[in-house]
């Protein structure tokens, strides 16, 4: 068992005592991105308290802000939080994390714009590598509607290795099963960004289109999407000018319409969002929910023999430097899905469980008893 792993608890500090015990005299712990590692609201107070504290004591600084900053943005002090990064740009306007952040802010709380903009592109500049300002940079383009732009940004992503091999192969096995010309439905920015940013790096799957539910709140991204893509031109178009925030209806409508198969990534929660789709047909990391599906046993083959599955139990990544662990519990939870369905082969249903006993067992995911039971039941130790 791997020394350290993540349970699935979203947005839960699993260590919380190590999250919030500071040396009064130290600097706080620094506050993860939430794309990285999500911790619960009373961390985040309690952090934003260690950093508020910190720069009485030692006064202002950039990167101190930026801490601040995000610790209070989690907490649910909005304002608060746009204020702090603009003081850390005031203080430093070279500092590309505070330039990020502030645009990060702008975007959220102002809905973006030429500021934001700005801001970005200017810290791009000063650290091309610097990860979070592409991936706010690549929202910006998107919710504008310039996919172009959008995809040029995350192929620079790809490039420069800021997607970790395990979300990548994550990305990898979202795409290659799906049918051609697929509508691949996302939630969150790991299973929306991933995978455009290996179509964008690689040339890979870019006859699927990833569309992100939340960012169908945006017209001028609903009509980006229609515009390069004819069948969405007249499936879903809106009655009134405000129907294209209504994400449910414009899925709704493009299954109804079927003119493409429609697929939801298994990250969706597809009740909360309020669909219920008949049939909806579990493949993998996706469910089916417009076009012929495939076999029970087919989707099983798939996952078996076509997923690249290694790295979501390599060691040599630091797991406890990220939240990914509960990126991979979508793996377990496929696996289990699929093996209790009809018409799946033993030899196939066995091999599933021993996969998702595995990669339970190396994460410390709360299903790992129930899955060695089932294993047992296979005749397998």
């Amino acid at each position: 068992m791997r020394i350290g792993g993540l349970p699935r608890v979203v947005g839960g500090c699993l260590l919380l005592a190590a999250c919030v015990a500071t040396n009064a005299l130290s600097q706080p712990q620094s506050v993860p991105r939430l794309r990285d590692r999500a911790l619960d609201k009373a961390s985040y107070v309690a952090l934003a308290n260690q950093w508020r504290e910190y720069i009485e004591k030692h006064g202002e600084s950039a990167d101190a802000l930026v801490n601040l900053g995000r610790a209070q943005r989690y907490s649910g002090e909005l304002e608060a939080a746009k204020r702090a990064g603009k003081r850390a740009v005031e203080l430093e306007p070279d500092n590309p994390k505070a330039l990020s952040f502030y645009a990060e802010c702008i975007i959220v709380y102002d809905g973006g714009g030429n500021e934001a903009l700005k801001l970005l592109e200017r810290s791009r500049a000063i650290d091309p590598d610097n990860g979070e300002a592409l991936i706010t940079l690549a929202v910006l383009y998107l919710r504008s509607g310039e996919l172009d732009k959008a995809a040029a940004t995350l192929k620079t992503v790809f490039d420069r290795k800021i997607i970790s091999r395990p979300l990548q192969d994550f990305a990898y096995n979202m795409l290659v099963g799906l049918p051609d010309g697929a509508v691949l439905i996302t939630n969150g920015d790991n299973d929306t960004f991933s995978p455009l940013a290996l179509q964008a790096g690689m040339d890979f799957r870019p006859d699927v289109v990833v569309i992100n539910w939340h960012l169908l709140r945006v017209p001028e991204y609903v009509d980006a999407l229609r515009k390069r893509h004819e069948y969405l031109k007249s499936a879903g178009q809106p009655k009134t000018a405000t129907a294209a925030e209504d994400p449910r209806a414009l899925i709704e409508q493009w299954i109804k319409d079927s003119k493409v198969p429609v697929c939801i990534a298994v990250t969706v929660n597809i009740e909360e969002l309020g669909l219920k789709p008949d049939p909806a047909i579990e493949e993998g990391l996706s469910w089916r929910v417009a076009g012929k599906g495939i076999s029970a046993e087919e989707a099983a083959r798939l996952v078996l023999d076509r997923y690249r599955l290694d790295s979501a139990t390599d060691w040599d990544f630091a797991w406890d430097l990220t939240d990914l662990s509960y990126v991979m519990v979508n793996y377990v939870h496929s696996m289990l899905r699929l093996a209790e369905r009809d018409g799946v082969s033993a030899d196939s249903k066995c091999r599933l469980l021993g996969r998702a006993a595995a990669i339970a067992e190396f994460h410390n995911l709360s299903t790992e008893a129930h899955v060695k039971a089932l294993l047992k039941k296979c005749g397998k130790r």
